[in-house]
């Protein structure tokens, strides 16, 4: 006969029902050994223990009158009882029982008589045994097995007082998290600080082996925060390369999914297969929306929760929590966008979508401080387009608008920045390397000028521009010199040509001019 009977067709259910206590592995508790201690002493034997019963081994919870140890199911007489019909399993002599006679236990005299109530659960699954063994034969008379099936209901009790007890906590812990995280929503942080702090938090309330906030677009793709723990490093580099390598499959697999939950790995290999070979076992990926239903611009803004080696489902309440922390980063990132809206506002002009003059400044600061720095200087032009008032006399003011915005949009070039610093007055800012000749550079601004000019020529304006050119270091040691010098070389060109401020020559130029400094 086999020394393991066979599991039924409810053994995947049985060992799912014993998995939701999470039970096994945990340090001995006093609730259980006093149950052990009760049934010894009423039952008067030297042994009695809580046995739980797995799919390849019989792990002990609570002993008394010996070790707990993990056993094999083929030294096990609790498998026997787990898998039987009947209710108490007794074994008045082992020794002459075919089932167990040639057990290890049995052979050297240790266990003779055996006594086993499986541990039913609410929903009726037989998880264990609370059983009693002694080195001599006895029988166990029905008093005695009545009163073992209740203590072996005691031992459900506990283990469903330790799991609603669990449970409990895991409900407060996932209410004090949730309270953090609505908390972190109202702090001014970065994005990518925000997820930080908000990975943290979740790493602190529930089994996260690898988490981060990706960005995706067709474009490019990148991790711009994470959270692992040391064996999940390879996941995360894993995760990157794909995300950056344009033959990677993660970026077209996972560009267009908003809400996933994958709960196993035959799951994780429906979904996202080239996750799976890297170690992926359960994964959650969450679309960061910062309006309802608007995508960022430019991409999209997701949390990847993973979990590696062993698969594990997320909870409803892990879903929640999960849920409320792509909402907070996408606070942040919603803040962001904001601000930089506000920052993009207060330094563009808001007639021609060039930088305004407090652009200007800060890119001068900038200037300066590369200098110092790195010995590269600029050069700065200073620009007025003259005509103005004819167009605005002759044409009115919206034209006048328009000749602002045409002229503008001819400034700007690669390298070259262009500002408007009010009225029809304009500046150029072009990098000039340590050792280039910044003679160059002039003669790039003129002829920019001059392409501006001549766009709104073409389209009828009667304008010209009169520019000032001024080089750092060579011309001024920094910003402040170098604009009194280009605003000085403007006013004498516009002196050489003949035009006065918001006027122009009698009659327009034919050609775009050729310009002194």
């Amino acid at each position: 006969m086999s020394s393991v009977p066979p599991p039924s067709p409810s053994e995947p259910a049985r060992l799912a029902a014993l998995a939701r206590y999470r039970v096994l592995g945990t340090p001995p508790e006093a609730s259980f050994d006093r149950i052990t201690r009760l049934a010894a002493q009423v039952l008067g034997v030297p042994l009695a223990a809580v046995n739980l019963v797995g799919e390849d081994h019989q792990w002990t919870k609570a002993c008394l009158g010996g070790e707990a140890t993990e056993t094999a199911l083929g030294e096990s007489f609790c498998v026997w009882t787990v898998r039987q019909e009947g209710a108490v399993l007794v074994v008045p002599d082992a020794r002459q029982d075919p089932r167990f006679r040639d057990y290890a236990a049995v052979r050297s005299g240790a266990v003779v008589a055996y006594a086993g109530a499986p541990l039913v659960t609410p929903d009726g699954h037989r998880i264990g045994t609370l059983c009693v063994t002694a080195p001599r034969p006895r029988d166990f008379t029905p008093a005695e097995q009545e009163t073992l099936e209740l203590l072996a209901g005691m031992v459900v009790d506990e283990l469903e007082l330790r799991l609603r007890t669990e449970e409990l906590t895991r409900a407060r812990d996932h209410a004090h998290t949730l309270r953090d995280l609505a908390e972190l929503m109202g702090e001014p942080l970065s994005p990518g600080e925000m997820a930080r702090r908000a990975l943290r938090l979740l790493g602190g309330a529930m089994r996260l082996d690898w988490a981060g906030l990706l960005h995706l677009s067709a474009q490019a793709s990148e991790v711009l925060s994470d959270h692992a723990s040391a064996p999940a490093d390879g996941f995360g580099a894993e995760v990157r390369w794909r995300l950056l390598d344009p033959a990677g499959e993660l970026r077209p697999t996972l560009l267009g999914w908003e809400r996933v939950f994958l709960d196993d790995a035959a799951a994780v290999a429906g979904r996202c297969p080239e996750l799976l070979t890297a170690g992926l076992a359960s994964a959650a990926w969450l679309h960061v929306q910062v309006e309802e239903e608007r995508h960022m611009p430019g991409g999209a803004y997701v949390l990847l929760l993973a979990r590696l080696g062993e698969p594990a489902a997320w909870s409803e309440e892990e879903r929640l929590l999960l849920e409320a922390a792509a909402r907070s980063v996408g606070v942040a990132l919603e803040r962001a966008e904001y601000l930089q809206a506000l920052e993009h506002a207060a330094l563009t002009d808001a007639l021609t979508g060039l930088g305004n003059r407090r652009a200007l400044d800060d890119a001068l600061d900038e200037a300066d401080t590369r200098l110092a720095a790195t010995g590269e200087g600029y050069v700065l032009g200073v620009v007025d387009l003259d005509g103005m008032k004819r167009v605005n006399d002759e044409r009115g003011h919206a034209s006048g608008d328009d000749l602002l915005r045409e002229f503008g949009r001819g400034l700007p070039a690669p390298g070259l920045h262009a500002y408007r610093l009010g009225g029809d007055e304009y500046a150029l800012l072009g990098p000039v390397a340590p050792g280039d000749d910044p003679t160059r550079w002039a003669e790039r601004l003129r002829r920019q000028v001059r392409e501006a000019v001549a766009r709104v020529q073409a389209q009828g304006y009667p304008a010209d521009a009169s520019l000032g050119v001024a080089a750092v270091p060579g011309d001024a040691p920094g910003a402040t010199g170098a604009l009194r010098r280009a605003d000085a070389r403007m006013y004498e060109d516009k002196r050489e040509r003949g035009t006065g401020r918001g006027t122009r020559r009698d009659e327009p130029a034919e050609h775009p001019l050729a310009w002194e400094t």
